[in-house]
């Protein structure tokens, strides 16, 4: 667990933050059988300009801009100005997309502003399963996409954007694993994401869920398919990031709330995406009602007003708390102490205690 924490022990001066996530959109066209935010989507969900703007005027305290939320960024009809001034700033900058929208032009205009990375979320290997799981998509139509954008690319010979396909392993398709190392090496993938259904708002999609609880044991064919896929990748090289099927906490998530923040489409500011939606969630089998995390509205305060705000400050204490206890638990081992001596961890904020990004799965 403590080689896991070297980044989270490491800062830069000059942009403290490691990640603004911006929410350019809440609006979607499909209606995925899993979404965790299906309930929210509305037709006028969608960030301003003006919103942007006041966001983007500390692009330079960010490294990295994701243009992701809870919908399709692609339906807000100025992403890609916001890519560009993401780029401007020098910050690496990208969205996940469902693809159906994504087509020649959009790849060129990719390509044109050096957009640094994008990722498909493509749930199946075949157009069955992936149709089944994706509502309102076509499989055809979206690996038709993003072959396109790889051609262009390839034509270019330009190395952005860097092409991922993110797959939600789920009861519905975990048995296309194998299936979709190949697909992604066919379509020019570059990096696969297999990730657990792990936000979960809905008590259908909690027998959806793959990965066990602490007491449950991972089926032995899971196990398997996922060793296979493993193999599969490494021999095409592709880059592979397969989450954890048993949970086990951190002292802190990937999303790191000391140095990224999260701005939905109205400019509210939340420690990430599931503190500002999943009031109700499910965690080991049980419904669970959490408090949301909102700390301020970009158009009504200035970045450092909220950050600085004593109940922001109060939420992100007890991080810091964990992280400097590890960080000793780390000296001591580093000086011959035994893994048994470090104690158990402090409590985490109350909203993140019940969820899954905080157990690595």
């Amino acid at each position: 667990m403590l080689r896991k924490l070297r980044g989270f022990f490491q800062s830069d001066s000059d942009r403290p933050y490691r990640l603004f996530q911006i929410e350019s959109s809440l609006r979607c066209n499909l209606d995925c059988v899993m979404c965790p935010w299906a309930d929210i989507h509305t037709p006028k969900a969608v960030m301003s300009w003006d919103t942007f703007s006041r966001i983007a005027q500390n692009f330079h305290l960010t490294h990295s801009v994701d243009l992701t939320g809870g919908g399709e960024p692609t339906l807000n009809p100025r992403l890609f100005d916001m890519v560009r001034a993401a780029k401007e700033a020098k910050c690496e900058v990208g969205f996940s997309t469902n693809g159906t929208r994504l087509d020649a032009e959009a790849a060129k205009t990719m390509l044109a502003l050096g957009q640094d990375w994008v990722s498909f979320s493509l749930d199946g290997a075949t157009a069955a399963t992936y149709n089944r799981i994706r509502r309102g998509a076509d499989f055809e139509v979206v690996t038709a996409n993003i072959k396109t954008l790889h051609r262009l690319k390839t034509r270019q010979g330009s190395p952005t954007p860097k092409l991922i396909l993110v797959f939600v392993m789920m009861q519905e398709n975990y048995h296309d694993l194998p299936l979709y190392i190949d697909l992604a090496h066919n379509l020019g993938i570059e990096h696969v994401i297999i990730k657990n259904l792990d936000v979960i708002v809905k008590e259908e999609d909690n027998t959806r869920r793959l990965f066990s609880h602490t007491n449950e044991v991972t089926p032995t064919e899971l196990e398997a398919l996922v060793a296979k896929t493993q193999q599969q990748a490494h021999y095409a090289g592709i880059g592979l990031r397969l989450y954890a099927l048993q949970p086990q906490e951190l002292p802190i998530c990937e999303h790191n709330p000391l140095q990224s923040l999260f701005f939905n489409w109205s400019g509210d500011v939340f420690p990430c995406i599931t503190l500002a939606y999943a009031a109700e969630r499910y965690f080991k089998g049980q419904r669970h009602i959490v408090p949301c995390q909102h700390f301020g509205n970009i158009n009504h305060n200035s970045l450092e007003q909220i950050w600085n705000t004593t109940t922001f400050q109060e939420f992100r204490r007890p991080y810091q708390e964990r992280l400097a206890q590890m960080q000793q638990a780390r000296l001591k081992l580093l000086s011959g102490g035994a893994e048994s001596e470090i104690t158990e961890m402090l409590p985490a904020p109350e909203g993140c205690r019940t969820c899954y990004y905080l157990y690595g799965v």
